[in-house]
């Protein structure tokens, strides 16, 4: 049977324990008092309960906790007669690395079991996505070229991205319009301390399979002068002006580590956060942000999902002051960030009803140890205003939750939802990430024992893409100093079909490279189907920028729109199903 140490033997396990017992759990025991709103709870400074005090959340005294023997899953039937399996070919893609962080840097001893990114991207412009994972540390950053058939082959020694540092998050665009994918890395610095510590890395794409890394001339080599902070960050074009600008989370409590860059279109950027408007008065633990938009008027919103009850959502007023974008705190009024612990996040229309709505994961506990209430799924009911429906959906119980994403797994037209999860308390060691497909009545239930991913490691970050070209999507799942896994989505049936837009915004410089912020929209039928391209840093992660659609049995799309971010329309009739389409502004 396979064990997770945590300690002895294992030699990063005794910092994992210092790291529970001084820092992380807070989470589910430094404020277990009043139950107030978002400011009073994010400044609670009330004492650490121990870990041996939270009940249900004892540490173990046995240096070994056995994890369960995971097999084989046997496939999962839909009631339309579709199997869904997730299978792990890790090895066979060619993709062996794990994240290995260096837990014994004083920088890190508070956020290195919450480190450990991924992103995809076409880096080489093949038509394919290829996959960068970070190291953390004690192992390099890695860079696997796809050949389009879902094997890799690493790349990163001459690439140039072979490189031992603290990274903590990935982001993946083109932040300087020259059509080549960059890549942006949340870092804590190296480990030896040198002179990079503390600085992010800003990788730009030199269109020749190397990478040059520009952060200190591009100005977001940081993104707080008190600590080392940042973990997710994520592209996103908040002026619309045509270039991505770029927001970091930060979970240091007093770090102001929430950053907001402006990008110039000329390969620079300004810190912009107290001038845009997001203004931290709470202590903002961020973790997860999204840049979308949510009320439909083109400028996206700001979803940052944090720790210890500081969630925000900040509303794009769409208008630019003092040569600024402006974002309001709306998340009392919006009846979100309802969420304690507040973890990943997601973005999608669940409900097939046109409007984007959010999901964020957090910690579950049966007994509510350090209001562990879990996630939350907020349903958007228009203008900034969304109604809570985790628990009678079904899915608020992911036990300690962390990486999210929205995918229709099995293509019969409804988003799914799969989370990642994991914590070295005896209660969520061992636990399976969750696969909740959807129902098509508002509930969804978990077919991850039968389908897959069978992924019981302390799992962080998910990655959406197809490796394989075959149309639906499989995913890989990052795992806190454990082995990266590749899962392909071998979905089976005659109501299967699918189609996947890409866009191409190269000739149109008033649009964000890669159509980001865009809207798509397919319509089979009576039913219509909406995704937004990029906008959201799952955990740490960056999917693939593309709209990705089951229709179930359908042939045809009945009508296929673009909803560009500078108010332009593109609208497509009778596109054929089961192929790769890639549009470009009328």
């Amino acid at each position: 049977m396979a064990t997770r140490r945590l300690d002895g033997l294992d030699p990063w396990s005794r910092r994992r324990r210092t790291a529970l017992a001084g820092a992380a759990v807070l989470v589910i025991a430094a404020c277990a008092g009043d139950d107030g709103g978002g400011a009073d709870r994010a400044a609670d400074t009330s004492p650490p309960v121990s870990v041996a005090q939270s009940g249900d959340g004892a540490a173990s005294t046995d240096p070994q906790v056995p994890l369960p023997e995971l097999g084989t899953p046997a496939g999962w039937r839909d009631p339309a007669g579709s199997t869904v399996l997730f299978r792990d070919v890790t090895e066979e893609a060619g993709v062996d690395v794990r994240f290995d962080s260096a837990l014994e840097v004083e920088l890190t001893k508070d956020t290195a079991i919450m480190m450990g990114g991924a992103g995809v991207g076409d880096f080489d412009r093949d038509g394919d996505s290829d996959l960068f994972v970070l190291g953390g540390g004690n192992e390099r950053d890695s860079l696997f070229l796809n050949d389009g058939t879902g094997v890799f082959t690493d790349v990163t020694e001459s690439a140039g991205l072979a490189e031992l540092h603290l990274g903590a998050g990935v982001a993946v665009g083109d932040y300087d319009g020259d059509g080549w994918l960059d890549l942006f890395l949340t870092s804590h610095g190296t480990p030896d301390g040198g002179a990079t510590t503390g600085a992010h890395r800003l990788y730009r794409n030199n269109g020749d399979l190397t990478f040059t890394d520009v952060a200190a001339e591009a100005g977001v080599a940081t993104s707080s002068t008190v600590v080392h902070d940042g973990l997710g960050a994520v592209f996103g074009d908040v002026d619309l002006d045509g270039d991505l600008d770029l927001f970091i989370a930060g979970w240091q409590r007093d770090s102001l580590g929430n950053r907001l860059f402006e990008n110039h279109g000329d390969g620079t950027f300004s810190d912009i956060t107290e001038a845009a408007g997001i203004v931290d008065e709470i202590g903002i633990r961020g973790f997860s942000p999204c840049l979308v938009d949510t009320t439909g008027d083109r400028y996206p919103e700001l979803l940052l999902v944090a720790d210890f009850g500081t969630s925000r959502y900040y509303a794009n007023a769409g208008a630019i002051v003092d040569g600024q974008p402006r974002f309001t705190d709306v998340t009392e009024t919006a009846k979100v960030g309802q969420e304690w612990s507040g973890m990943g996040t997601a973005v999608g229309d669940v409900n097939n009803d046109g409007r984007l709505d959010w999901y964020a994961t957090a910690i579950f506990d049966a007994d509510d140890v350090g209001r562990g209430l879990g996630n939350k799924l907020y349903i958007n009911q228009g203008d900034n205003l969304f109604d809570e429906v985790a628990a009678t959906a079904g899915v608020d119980d992911g036990d300690w939750g962390w990486g999210a994403a929205m995918v229709d797994v099995n293509h019969d037209g409804w988003l799914d939802l799969i989370e990642t999860n994991g914590w070295d308390l005896p209660s969520y060691v061992g636990n399976l990430s969750r696969m909740w497909i959807a129902r098509g009545d508002g509930g969804f239930t978990d077919i991850a024992e039968d389908a897959g991913p069978l992924h019981n490691l302390h799992g962080l970050g998910v990655v959406e893409f197809d490796m394989d070209a075959d149309g639906d999507r499989d995913i890989a799942i990052t795992a806190s100093n454990d082995e990266f896994t590749l899962y392909r989505n071998e979905l089976a049936g005659s109501t299967t079909n699918w189609l996947t837009v890409d866009l191409d915004t190269g000739g149109s410089p008033g649009l964000a490279p890669d159509g980001i912020g865009a809207i798509v929209r397919a319509r089979v039928g009576d039913q219509q189907f909406t995704r937004p391209i990029g906008g959201c840093a799952n955990f740490n992660t960056s999917s693939e920028l593309s709209a990705h659609f089951g229709v179930a049995d359908a042939t045809v799309i009945d009508e296929l729109v673009v909803e560009w971010p500078n108010g332009e329309v593109t609208t497509m009739q009778d596109v054929a199903a089961n192929q790769q389409v890639t549009i470009t502004p009328s």
